[in-house]
Parts: structure tokens; C-alpha cells; sequence
């Protein structure tokens, strides 16, 4: 596999500053394409995160996902993402969405017409003056994605992200995108054979994440059922959305992930014993064994 078509998600919102740059640098030296973080809602700043970590490589893009909305005015979002672009060659990607409801309003923001909201909200970056050095390009901009009117509006962006889905969530994501839109996938793997240990890795992260309605909704739309979302998950939902078994398995799931539609595939190597409230521990070997080859 092509080391621009796989990436790889690592959590880097606890660690300090000497052990996500150690990450980092690994991910770069294991030939990964692209590095990921994310944003909490009352967490680290991600676009000084990303500054450091762009500051400790030469190769490596540092992608967004996803920068929340909300927490900031669309010529702020667009610049800050320009700044980056021009100061570390182009290699920084940036992807925004609206977060969750619950997240939003507990924080004292107003989660509210989240759809109508973003398209005032791309349509602003589009004209975002920018007063810093003339850009070589603009930067990749992409659209959290997983409804077909959110899918509509990413198809005026350079494309969408998408997780917590299938290769058949992949294809139809891809047939409304288009073929020249960009289109990413988190995955979330586990090299790991043992049947229990692996579904409770999963089952501990996505009990969490299908209390979320979006993605719940997202995953009903696949087929799954009221059975799969209640007592803590179903072992075939599981299944569905984590990937685990042998390396060779795996790279099977990533090749289904490229042929459903998927132009760059970011891993997220998922620990046993996954963390509460969304943030996952990284399994070292599954992140060493998956690098691109």
C-alpha cells in the first residue's frame, strides 16, 4: 500500500509534548502518510497541536478531525489552516464539523440548525480574505460526514470524512461525492485473534459512540437494528465497524475500504482495554504491523 493512501488516527490529547512528538515521528519513520489528531470540546488548542507536530517532521501530513465549528468564526477556521499550510508545505488537512449536541450545548455554545449553520459557514471560508504569504495552494478543506444533506454540502468542499461505517457506507458515500471529491475513512483495527478480547475492545468505544444520535442513525441506516444498538452492542456491530483479527485480515479490510471508494484510509489502532468517554488507548503493534509496505 502506497504510504499517501494510509494514515494513521494516534490520540494525542493526554500525552506531552516529548511523547506525541515521539509519535509522530514513528508514524513518519513506519512510512504512514498522514498523522491524526483530534478536538475535545474543551481540550487543547488542535491547530497549536498540529504546529507542534508539523514542527517535529519533514514528511508527514497532520490532518484535523474534526475541528468543531462552533468554537470558532469561519475566517478563523480558514486562516488558521492557511497558516499552517504555508509554513509547513502544504501538510496540514483540515476537516470541520458540527460535533454533537449534547458536547456543544453542555459547554455553554448553541448546537442549533447544524445543517444551515455549516453552509453559512463554508460558503464564509470560501470568501475569508487572508493578508498572510500568498499560498502555493489552498488547504484541503473536507466536510465530517455521514447524512445526505451534510454529504450534499461536502460536495462543495474537497470531500468528506467518514467513520464508523462500512465498505458499503464507503460506496455510498463515494456515488454521492463523485469521483473527483476527496474521500477519507477512519477504520478502527485491532491485531488481535481472540474473539472476546476484541469485541470488548470495540464494544467499550462504540457503546459510547451510539449514544450519540448521528452516529446511531448513521449505523441504522446500514441495516443494523434497534437489537444491535441496545445492552451494550451487538457482537455483529462489533464486527461491522472494528476490524481485528490477523495483520493479513486486516489489510483485507483496508483493501475493501480502497475498492468501496476510499482515496486515504486512517487507521486507528485500538488498544484492549479502550478508554471511556470517546478517547481510545493506541495498540503499538497493530499501529507497527499496519504501516504502509
Amino acid at each position: 500500500m502506497e504510504a499517501d493512501r494510509v494514515g494513521v488516527v494516534c490520540p494525542v490529547e493526554n500525552l506531552n509534548a516529548a511523547d506525541a512528538a515521539a509519535m509522530i515521528r514513528k508514524a513518519e519513520k513506519l512510512g504512514y502518510g498522514s498523522f491524526w489528531i483530534g478536538e475535545l470540546v474543551v481540550g487543547r488548542d488542535p491547530f497549536a497541536m498540529a504546529s507542534f507536530l508539523l514542527s517535529q517532521t519533514s514528511r508527514i501530513k497532520v490532518g484535523l478531525s474534526v475541528a468543531i465549528i462552533w468554537k470558532r468564526q469561519p475566517a478563523t477556521m480558514m486562516n488558521a489552516a492557511r497558516t499552517l499550510a504555508g509554513l509547513f508545505d502544504n501538510r496540514f488537512v483540515l476537516t470541520m464539523g458540527a460535533s454533537h449536541k449534547p458536547f456543544i450545548n453542555r459547554y455553554g455554545m448553541n448546537y442549533e440548525k447544524p445543517y444551515r449553520y455549516m453552509c453559512e459557514y463554508v460558503e464564509k471560508m470560501k470568501s475569508a480574505p487572508f493578508l498572510g504569504p500568498k499560498l502555493e495552494q489552498e488547504p484541503p478543506v473536507l466536510l465530517a460526514a455521514l447524512m445526505p444533506k451534510m454529504l450534499r454540502l461536502a460536495a462543495e468542499t474537497d470531500g468528506a470524512i467518514i467513520t464508523n461505517g462500512t465498505p458499503e457506507l464507503t460506496a455510498r458515500v463515494r456515488a454521492q461525492l463523485g469521483p473527483k471529491k476527496k474521500l477519507y475513512v477512519i477504520m478502527k483495527m485491532l491485531l488481535e485473534t481472540d474473539a472476546a478480547k476484541a469485541r470488548e475492545a470495540g464494544r467499550s468505544m462504540f457503546r459510547f459512540y451510539m449514544r450519540l444520535p448521528n452516529y446511531a442513525n448513521s449505523v441504522r441506516s446500514l441495516g443494523f437494528t434497534e437489537e444491535d444498538l441496545a445492552a451494550g452492542v451487538s457482537d455483529r456491530l462489533v464486527d461491522a465497524l472494528l476490524s481485528w483479527g490477523t495483520e493479513e485480515h486486516l489489510r483485507e479490510r483496508l483493501d475493501e475500504q480502497f475498492k468501496a471508494g476510499a482515496d486515504h484510509v486512517c487507521i486507528l489502532p485500538l488498544a484492549v482495554g479502550a478508554a471511556a468517554a470517546g478517547v481510545p488507548l493506541l495498540d503499538q503493534h497493530t499501529f507497527e504491523a499496519l504501516a504502509p509496505r
